[in-house]
């Protein structure tokens, strides 16, 4: 399958943590991280197209933003696109890389 994401993403695996409009938290663990997205696993299904608030602790503080699913990838391994990502919050993610 072609490569869809613009940007690189880099493995890392983190515990965050997602947020519906309501109901309980979903605590999920990154597989990668880049400035336009993420993957994550989680035990608690993902529906496609669903907009997730999303709180990534990283070593020099917290990224937090929405996320739309855009595919289950494996097993409870979802593919998340940042959504109106801070420039800031881009950068810090961006510096993550090689």
């Amino acid at each position: 399958m072609a490569e869809r994401r613009a940007a690189p993403r880099f493995p890392l695996a983190v515990e965050c943590v997602l947020r519906r409009g309501k109901g309980a938290p979903i605590t999920a663990t990154t597989v990668d991280v880049g400035p336009g997205g993420m993957s994550v696993t989680t035990q608690r299904p993902l529906a496609t197209d669903e907009v997730l608030h999303f709180d990534l602790p990283l070593d020099d503080g917290e990224v937090d933003g929405d996320a739309r699913v855009l595919r289950e990838r494996a097993y409870h391994v979802y593919a998340l696109r940042f959504e109106a990502l801070a420039e800031p919050a881009r950068a810090r993610l961006e510096a993550l890389g090689p």
